[in-house]
């Protein structure tokens, strides 16, 4: 698995070269008042920011100087706190606009310690926002869900432990920029922990200078920055399989609570990788999964997917049987859905929607479960820009205020026309162009 956020407390200006080609994008050091005999370079200097960003990363940076007791968050220390992280920024030539984090190192609990870390997180605000920047924090879920309702950080770096107190809700609920997800590392010989950002918020308050822009940096992290990371929710343990189906022997049994890293999908199976090497290690079934950070619909696709089911119909020339009766393949898309024994005369059901909820039902995933076209519309996700193989795309029909609809998977152009590959498409399963002037949506799962 490409570590692409590291954080470490050991300078990287020798190695950033080789950690940029391990696929490295961005690395996270550290202000401070001073630095220890333990860390003796602990603190970012102009040199090692200037060799990170040649080797084409960004920065993202954190003020600790212990801050592991109460005592550390005293109105004198922040004070001092505050000259000392702009002393630093104002060394390194850290640009307004992007984010100093606080480093807030223990799991407090009391309610008195909160509205002490809450004040010197007001002084040190204040101090620095003053000077352009944004705030950061990192710290368990508690301490960052109360920090965030005094509006007092803009970003928080959620860590490690999931046992701090609210740190497991906090991490379920995305409000985090980044989650330390890996610890104890070691990667070209260095030390440091790995982070994960949200896909929808790459900006977590990184930059760079001179000609390497941070905004552009922030959106060329890969998707290993974003990857998808479960946790098992199941009664019992959970069978590792050799492949995506029962049909496959169990590997090995997980316990509940086992956290893991999603690579692909097929179907309602996940290939997972366990140890976090980034080598698969089996496939597990999505229902007993919980998505701590991530999107399970961002993961590559693999296997039959609904449009392949929806060709195999097309090589099958299902067509509807004149005479009110019923073609049993049609009927099949109506018993899928809705079980219904019956088998209506498919002149007089509108079975474009059966058609898709039965492709997807095919691969184990969930259509709109409706019979009305337009139940898709809210379907999944929408899709922004142009549409891909295999979207669902819904039509008005008859007018755009009708509850009447149309619905089908985009294949693509036939000159300004959109390509359909439907049922109930001129009584058959076809590919026919429609007009774009009548979608009313694109969806994605």
């Amino acid at each position: 698995m490409t570590r692409t956020i590291i954080d470490t407390p050991y300078s990287v200006k020798a190695r950033a070269h080789s950690l940029a080609s391990q696929g490295v994008r961005c690395v996270i050091r550290y202000y401070n008042r001073q630095n220890s005999q333990t860390f003796p370079d602990k603190r970012l200097t102009k040199a090692e920011a200037e060799a990170i960003v040649e080797a084409g990363m960004s920065i993202a940076v954190v003020f600790q100087q212990n801050h592991r007791l109460i005592g550390d968050f005293s109105k004198d220390w922040a004070a001092k706190d505050a000259d000392a992280a702009l002393r630093c920024a104002a060394d390194v030539g850290q640009p307004a606009g992007s984010t100093i984090y606080l480093a807030v190192d223990h799991d407090f609990l009391a309610n008195e310690d909160l509205a002490t870390i809450a004040a010197y997180v007001e002084h040190m605000a204040g101090a620095l926002r003053s000077e352009g920047f944004k705030i950061g924090i990192y710290s368990s879920g508690r301490v960052a869900r109360f920090l965030q309702s005094a509006n007092l950080v803009d970003h928080v770096w959620l860590a490690r432990p999931l046992g701090w107190s609210g740190s497991r809700d906090y991490l379920k609920a995305d409000a985090w920029s980044l989650y330390q997800d890996a610890v104890g590392l070691k990667i070209d010989g260095l030390d440091c922990d790995s982070n994960i950002t949200q896909p929808s918020r790459p900006d977590f308050g990184q930059f760079t200078f001179g000609n390497a822009p941070a905004m552009a940096l922030a959106r060329t992290l890969d998707t290993g920055g974003s990857r998808s990371l479960y946790e098992i929710d199941a009664r019992g343990s959970l069978n590792l399989r050799g492949g995506p189906s029962l049909d496959y022997p169990v590997i090995r049994t997980l316990a509940p609570g086992t956290r893991l890293y999603g690579l692909q999908r097929s179907g309602n199976w996940i290939q997972v990788d366990v140890e976090g090497d980034g080598r698969p290690d089996g496939y597990v079934a999505l229902d007993y999964l919980v998505a701590l950070a991530g999107d399970t619909r961002d993961l590559p696709v693999t296997g039959l997917q609904a449009i392949d089911i929806a060709y195999r119909e097309l090589e099958l020339q299902v067509r509807e049987v004149p005479g009110g009766a019923s073609n049993p393949r049609i009927a099949l898309y109506y018993q899928r859905m809705d079980g219904r024994a019956a088998t209506p005369d498919d002149g007089e059901v509108a079975w474009c929607s059966y058609f898709v909820n039965f492709c997807f039902s095919e691969v184990g995933q969930m259509g709109s479960g409706r019979a009305n076209a337009r139940s898709w519309i809210t379907w999944e996700r929408p899709v922004v820009g142009a549409p891909q193989r295999g979207d669902v795309v819904v039509l008005w029909r008859e007018s755009p205020d009708s509850w009447k609809g149309h619905v089908g998977f985009f294949v693509g152009y036939d000159g300004d026309d959109w390509l359909l590959l439907g049922g109930n498409q001129d009584d058959a399963v076809s590919i026919r162009p429609y007009d774009p002037s009548r979608v009313l949506a694109v969806r994605r799962l």
